[in-house]
């Protein structure tokens, strides 16, 4: 058996094992790699789009790929910062004048604070799925709303202390876009989907379904919103529905789409298995935003007391069998997604799935045992 007819059975055992509607992962190691497994070249799903209708599931279905949207919101700032249009360590009042909390504190906050999760700000408490926006101006308004208006700091930025905050990453598609000239979604598809092709990747989730491709989004009434997001909608243009399960265990549809204009930055990538890829090259081979961005976002900063990580600039970074990944994962209401890469070794992994709470990290991590151990390069 080779290594991807291994990858293949560990996806449907894993499927099959954690109940999941659907589960797909993409696994891709260089040529040149010094593991046994090089050349290694594997898209496989199990299970289904859509439970309820049993449609199945294939490899260039699309995923909400909740918070790993801020990988790239990271190769975005770097970009602005390489052509000398932010400053990282500037205060981000300096560009957001309107950026106010009840906190004085937060006049201390800089980009590099947002990036790495240590301004101490506290998180979203609620993304409004149920009554999503989609106007360009949804994004300043959360911001100047009164849950971060009214809010304190749980800690002095200049502490370095990490506590991860959805709030720090609206912040910075906010200052991305100021700094750019255009909406958060603009620049991030100008400057880093379409120059790495990645054209089945978006933050602007609605405009996938014909009724949002043909939506006024600055004057949509919420009925208008609601048809531009329908899961029955999304299906049809290639999107996985999301799914929970229910008090007695049943994969059950979940009530809404994750998406809300006033979150993009921090949750509303939705892309598939080879976009993913598109983008993973790109870090392994320091294309975008250049060599230097690339070893300076996988620099750790600080300690992510839970689980020993560190954190970069949006890269978390472990250690498994001696060797360094970088990645993240992501969670929102009925999806979870998992994107790793080990530069050493010229690998990446994504795992997707459709269900809240799936394991995803977990089996990630079992692909990298898979490819790494000698039992599966011997048999």
């Amino acid at each position: 058996m080779d290594y991807n007819e291994k990858i293949r059975a560990h996806i449907e055992r894993a499927a099959f094992g954690f109940d999941l509607p659907g589960l797909a992962a993409g696994v891709y190691v260089g040529a040149d790699s010094p593991l046994p497994c090089a050349g290694t070249n594997c898209e496989t799903a199990a299970g289904f789009s859509d439970f309820r209708e049993r449609a199945v599931l294939r490899t260039e279905h699309v995923f909400h790929m909740a918070s790993v949207s801020k990988l790239f919101v990271a190769t975005g700032a770097l970009l602005l910062s390489e052509r000398g249009l932010l400053e990282l360590e500037a205060p981000v009042c300096d560009y957001l004048p309107w950026f106010r909390m009840r906190d004085p504190r937060c006049g201390e906050i800089n980009a590099l604070h947002l990036l790495t999760h240590t301004a101490g700000l506290p998180d979203v408490t609620d993304y409004r799925w149920d009554a999503p926006e989609t106007d360009s101006g949804a994004l300043q308004r959360y911001l100047c709303g009164d849950e971060l208006r009214e809010a304190t700091l749980l800690w002095s930025p200049r502490a370095g202390r990490f506590r991860y905050s959805n709030i720090g990453y609206e912040l910075l598609g906010a200052l991305l876009a100021a700094r750019a000239g255009q909406s958060f979604e603009a620049f991030m598809e100008e400057s880093v989907l379409r120059r790495l092709g990645m054209d089945d990747t978006t933050f602007l989730t609605y405009m996938r379904t014909p009724a949002g491709r043909g939506m006024d989004a600055e004057r949509a009434s919420r009925a208008e919103i609601a048809r531009a997001l329908t899961t029955d909608a999304l299906l049809a243009a290639g999107v996985c529905a999301p799914h929970d399960k229910d008090a007695a265990k049943h994969i059950v549809r979940a009530p809404h789409f994750p998406y809300n204009r006033a979150h993009a930055p921090s949750s509303t990538l939705s892309s598939n298995l080879r976009d993913m890829r598109r983008f993973g090259e790109a870090q392994l081979r320091g294309a975008l935003p250049g060599p230097v961005g690339c070893e300076r976002a996988r620099t750790a900063y600080a300690l992510v007391p839970n689980n020993g990580e560190h954190i970069g600039l949006a890269w978390f970074i472990r250690e498994q069998n001696g060797y360094r990944l970088y990645g993240h994962e992501g969670t929102d209401d009925g999806f979870r997604a998992s994107f790793w890469i080990c530069p050493k070794l010229d690998l990446q992994v994504t795992v997707v799935s459709n269900l809240s709470g799936a394991p995803v990290k977990k089996i990630s991590k079992q692909i990298v045992d898979l490819l790494m151990s000698r039992e599966s390069a011997a048999s």
